[in-house]
């Protein structure tokens, strides 16, 4: 079977940048916010400030001129007298500070994607919750001082929602601007182009299972198709740096990549409840993919260098392309390897730096299963291009196994395509992925 062979013909023009992510356009109108939707973009300014010093410089900018909210103060029952009231007043005292402290612990557990120590922290706080409850009634039930006095009232040391940050303060018809300004100062802070349509720098994730997670992350994205181009960005820790980035390669789908403390990089796959049918993104596809990038030694800034951050322009695209590409995504190789004649597909599009990227993808049947060929070319300086090659052979030996054979090449060439550089070939990589 002849495979077709397509010859990239130059630098192809820049892609016109379009407005910022739809978390952001949602609110970017002149009619007056409901409470609710003033309420959302105020938290999403909160989870944007927890994570960026620039955002909350930017915050007390706003808000240094506007009147303080005071904090709430809750008055507490008439102290009553004896050891048993004040050690309960004693424990009621040191709740809420053991609270914030687990609080803080799950939400660190939740940016690992250490779900089952989150879940287990959050049994702690509900523990801690009844606890209290069962105090503060048994505090009521005691008698009252001899002399009838009632104690001092007592301030509440639990966060109170109106002083909870800057973004509070933040006047509803204010908000949106307020949100458009702290994305774009976490797109720069990650290293991406500031005002990148399809760069969404994420908030943590909040869900204890996977069907939750997803919905947040579909709460942050665009709806499909326009999600497809858009690329998020996870800072775990508020240090200005990627850990981990999150794509959707199929409608509901999200595909989290991120970096363990050892240096490994994993791949998780998230899809919204209730989708009738196969995962349009199968776990061989998620496996395979996983041990490809740990075997080629990728690093989350390789992958977000070839990944579009904003409209792809398809330049050339065999009729059979979509329908084989589905079957590869799905992880069904034996089906992707019936598709007659293969496909190929031709792109261009923005990176999150905003360099021109440009995609040769090739798929086609081999005599023992299927053949994936990646081309990528990235812009250097001079008006030079790296040329980067990926082949992948997948051999679905079984139901539950596939052999993988992966071969990279790179190469330095004039935006012409002239080669400048002898080929620089990898070693093949060989290994299986067991479903």
């Amino acid at each position: 079977m002849r495979v077709p062979i397509m010859v990239f013909t130059g630098l192809m023009a820049g892609i016109g940048l379009t407005s910022l992510a739809a978390s952001t356009d949602a609110f970017a109108q002149t009619r007056t916010l409901t409470e609710a939707e003033c309420r959302a973009v105020r938290e999403r300014l909160a989870e944007h400030a927890r994570l960026s010093d620039g955002v909350r410089r930017d915050l007390a900018s706003r808000t240094r001129s506007l009147p303080v909210t005071q904090p709430p103060v809750w008055g507490a029952a008439p102290a009553p007298p004896g050891g048993q009231a004040e050690a309960i007043r004693a424990r009621l005292e040191k709740i809420p500070e053991e609270r914030q402290h687990l609080e803080d612990t799950r939400l660190a557990s939740y940016l690992r994607l250490e779900l089952g120590r989150a879940a287990e922290i959050g049994k702690q706080i509900q523990a801690l919750d009844t606890e209290k409850a069962n105090l503060e009634k048994e505090l009521a039930r005691l008698p009252a001082t001899a002399l009838g006095a009632p104690s001092a009232p007592t301030v509440s040391r639990w966060p109170a929602p109106a002083i909870a940050s800057d973004a509070d303060h933040v006047p509803c018809q204010d908000a949106p601007a307020a949100l458009d300004a702290a994305v774009r100062i976490r797109q720069r802070e990650l290293g991406a182009k500031e005002g990148q349509s399809g760069v969404v720098p994420l908030a943590s994730f909040k869900g204890q299972n996977a069907d939750q997670i997803a919905q947040e992350l579909s709460g942050q994205f665009t709806a499909w198709p326009e999600t497809a181009n858009q690329v998020g960005l996870l800072d775990q820790e508020g240090r200005g740096r990627v850990d981990a980035f999150v794509d959707v390669p199929a409608a509901n789908i999200f595909r989290l990549y991120r970096q363990r403390a050892d240096g490994t990089l994993t791949v998780d796959a998230f899809s919204l409840p209730g989708r009738p049918g196969e995962p349009a993104y199968g776990e061989m596809a998620r496996r395979v993919e996983e041990a490809t990038i740990r075997q080629t030694g990728r690093s989350i800034a390789d992958l977000l260098a070839v990944r579009p951050a904003g409209p792809v322009r398809v330049l050339g695209e065999t009729a059979e392309f979509a329908r084989a590409q589905a079957f590869v995504l799905a992880g069904n190789y034996g089906e992707a390897a019936r598709v007659e004649g293969g496909g190929a597909r031709t792109t261009d599009f923005q990176n999150l730096r905003g360099e021109s990227v440009r995609v040769v993808e090739m798929i086609a049947p081999t005599q023992s299963g299927l053949l994936l060929r990646r081309v990528v070319a990235t812009p250097r300086p001079n008006g030079e291009e790296q040329w980067e090659e990926t082949t992948t052979i997948l051999r679905p030996v079984s139901s539950w196994r596939t052999e993988v054979e992966v071969r990279r090449a790179t190469e330095r060439r004039s935006a012409a395509g002239v080669s400048l550089a002898p080929r620089s070939a990898s070693v093949t990589v060989t290994f299986a992925v067991d479903r």
